[in-house]
Formats: structure tokens, sequence, C-alpha cells
């Protein structure tokens, strides 16, 4: 071997002369007489796992740094895939490597459910794609390009390649592991006893699951609020219930911090806390409210001007010439009613139309319970309004959200009838679990 000068061509352009040990990269591997595994594969590595943390320290939001990820840090690993002859540990490793940096920047809670990391987001993951996945993509894509070819050349690699290269040509077609079967993770979830509470909730006949995910499709959480948020709906928060039956750890008292009677479980925590009831719960469930009472006074010609949600705050009795508008208004009819003081109530004046509209934010599992309350409660109501204010028609709309943010089936129905927009039920939406996210990291992490 011997070492030249640079070559120069007829238009006096140089190619640059290679040292006897350097190389060139071509599709991001570092060409020489053979590839130099070790090497090309330490230098992916650290490039992948420097993009990750550029992108972790920027303040994107939750969906848009998981779509960094897939779009400039994975396909650096992702070109190597069936060049280099990546093991599987090394893969899983990396692997853990990034779901321990999402820990490190509160993007993900150490024993929440990871099955969920990698399912799509409109099915209650976060749409990250995993390491394995992407190099079992990449190397069958690549099997499947020279076994379909009929080039001589080709066809003799087929034939020499036994473990030769990372995709060896001439082995048997290897089943897809688990861990990159999205059916596969959809089972592990359900299966899990802690964690596939929330996804049987989910799969509820009374749920909207496009609806229900809607906060994850838009994406627009801070990526520790999203964290924080699956931490709670996989039960993981650190109760007192949960540190001493599920961490195993020594705790005396296991009843709720606030209310010192019932025990302390994110479900309690969560909704059924009777000292929260009359503040935390009823400042998330008004959140949700004002949501409605905008949208409607703006619909109705009530209001001109539209204010950041957190920020209105409706009046108890709003009204034009077409329409009044009540908020939390106790109503006197000629028959006493129990429940006289919904939520809301609209009256439309030219159709003679009145509609009760109250708000709930119950448990997942009470959701059905929840709705058929609702519209028991003020049938009487309904009845006595209609001959009090001489009406052709009067409706029951309750509009239900859980406290996970899980949205009943007919609750989209219901704000299609009062004609809001679409975008009404994903402010409703973030009010709630926003609130739950507040409530629980005031309880359990009042520092």
């Amino acid at each position: 071997m011997s070492e030249e000068g640079n070559l120069t061509l007829q238009d006096d352009a140089e190619i640059r002369a290679l040292g006897l040990e350097e190389t060139y990269k071509y599709l991001g591997v570092q060409q020489s007489y053979e590839i130099r595994q070790q090497q090309s594969k330490e230098v992916s590595e650290k490039e992948f796992t420097r993009r990750i943390s550029k992108i972790l320290r920027t303040q994107l939001n939750a969906k848009n740094k998981i779509t960094a990820i897939n779009a400039w840090a994975v396909p650096v690993f992702a070109y190597t895939s069936g060049i280099l002859n990546w093991s599987a540990t090394d893969i899983r490793r990396l692997d853990r490597w990034v779901r321990a940096s999402f820990t490190r920047h509160g993007m993900l809670h150490p024993n929440s459910a990871v099955e969920r990391l990698y399912l799509p987001r409109a099915e209650g993951g976060r749409g990250l794609t995993s390491l394995e996945a992407a190099n079992e993509k990449e190397v069958r894509s690549l099997k499947h390009y020279f076994l379909s070819s009929n080039l001589p050349l080709h066809r003799r690699m087929i034939v020499w390649d036994r473990n030769y290269t990372a995709l060896n040509l001439s082995g048997p077609e290897e089943p897809l592991p688990d861990s990159c079967n999205l059916e596969s993770l959809r089972t592990k979830w359900r299966g899990k006893e802690l964690h596939g509470r929330f996804h049987a909730s989910m799969h509820q006949p009374e749920v909207d699951k496009i609806k229900s995910n809607a906060y994850l499709t838009a994406g627009y959480l801070f990526p520790e609020t999203e964290g924080a948020l699956f931490a709670v709906q996989d039960q993981v928060i650190p109760t007192r219930n949960y540190a001493k039956f599920i961490m195993k750890q020594q705790v005396d008292n296991t009843k709720c911090r606030v209310c010192n009677e019932a025990e302390e479980t994110v479900q309690h925590l969560s909704g059924g806390c009777s000292v929260l009831a009359p503040t935390r719960y009823l400042g998330r469930h008004n959140n949700m409210g004002r949501v409605v009472h905008q949208m409607l006074a703006l619909k109705w010609e009530i209001s001109e001007n539209f204010v950041p949600h957190h920020i209105y705050t409706p009046q108890a009795v709003v009204e034009n010439s077409r329409a009044k508008l009540y908020w939390d208004f106790p109503f006197t009819t000629d028959r006493p009613v129990e429940h006289n003081r919904p939520d809301m109530v609209l009256w439309s004046k030219q159709e003679q139309l009145a509609i009760i509209i109250d708000f709930a934010v119950p448990l997942d599992h009470n959701m059905a319970q929840t709705y058929e309350t609702k519209i028991k409660n003020y049938a009487d109501l309904s009845r006595e309004l209609k001959i009090r204010w001489q009406l052709k028609k009067t409706e029951i709309l309750p509009l239900i959200v859980s406290s996970n943010g899980l949205v009943h089936v007919n609750t989209a129905k219901h704000l299609a009838e009062l004609q809001l927009p679409d975008d009404t039920i994903t402010w409703m939406q973030k009010a709630v679990v926003l609130g739950t996210v507040a409530i629980i990291r005031q309880v359990v992490f009042p520092q």
C-alpha cells in the first residue's frame, strides 16, 4: 500500500486523497476495506444520544418532542440497521437509556406502563418509535429488497450470506418480536393488574375513545404535565396506599392525609375526598363549565368578545332579545323540587325551548351512573320550567368528562346539539386534566 497526493480533474478540481487510516462516510457509515463495526456503532450511539438530549432540553410541547425524536434522532440509529450488527442487548439498552432520559426530564414516571410509550396517541399512547421496532422495520425492508431481486449479484449474495452481514440473507424469516408488535403491546397493557385499569375504563361502552384521546393527538400539554397525567392514569402516584401495598414500604397510616377518612388512593384524591370537594373539585368543575358558558354566550350573541377561559367569569344571568343564559341560578317553582340549581340553563325565547345543562367530573367507572343520575335529578325541574315559562319543549343535557379526561359518548353529541364549535370539548377536557394534575401535585407533592 502506498499513499499518493490529491487527484486533479480536467476542470482543475481536486479530489482529496485519503490517508491510509482515513475513511469516508457512505450512508452514515465509515467506509474502509471492511465495516468497522465497533467504531461505527460508537459514533452512531453518541450522535443518537446527543440529539435526544438536545431535544429534551427544548421548550417543545409533549407531542412535538416525541415527533422531533422520531424524525431527527431515531433515523440516526435506523440508518445503520441492516449494516451494523446491532445485538438485541444493545438495542434494548439504548431504549432503556431513552426512557431513563424521559424520567430525568419529568416526562415519564419510572413505574408507568412502558407499553403506552410506544402505542399511537389515538389509542392512549405517546407515539414514540422504539429502536427495536425501527431496527426490525429497516432490516426486514432491506432483506425483502434482496430476496425479491432477480439480479445475479443479489442472488449470489443471498446464497453466501450466512450470518456474514446483519441481514443474514440465507437465514429463515424470524418472527416479529413482541415489543415491535402493536397488538402485543396492547395485550400487555390490558393484562397488567394496575396499569390495565385505565385501559379497561377507556374501553367502556359509554366512553368516546376518539374524543377521550383528543388531548394526546392535539399535543398541547407540557411534557411534564403529560407525564404526570399518565402516572395518575396508571395509578403509580406515591399515595399512602400505593406506598404500603405496592412499593412495600413501612407506612403506619394509609388514610387520606386530607380528610383522614377513606384509604388514600389515586381515585380517592382525584374525585372522592370530602374535604377537596367544595374547593379543588368545584374549581375544576367550574373551569370546565366556563368554557361552555362563554361558547354559548358567543353563539347566541349575548357576548361579543372572547377571553381566555381561565379568566372568564360567568354572570348569574345574561340575556338579549334572542336568549337568556343562567349560571348556577336557583329557580323558584310552584311545586318545590329538590334539584333546582343546575349549572346552566339556556332559554331560547324564539323557539320557546329551555335546555338544562349540568356538568360532572366523576371517576372513570362512575360515568354511566352519573349521566343517568343527572337526567333523573333534573326531570322534575324540567317539567316545572316548561309549565312556568309556557315552553314547547325542555331538554336535559349532562356534559361529562371524567377526572382522567375520558369523555362520555353523549357529551360530544350534546355539544353538537348546542351547535358549539368542535374545539369546545378540547377546552373542556384540558380544564379537567390540568385540574386533576394540579390537585394530585398539591396533595402528594405540596413542596
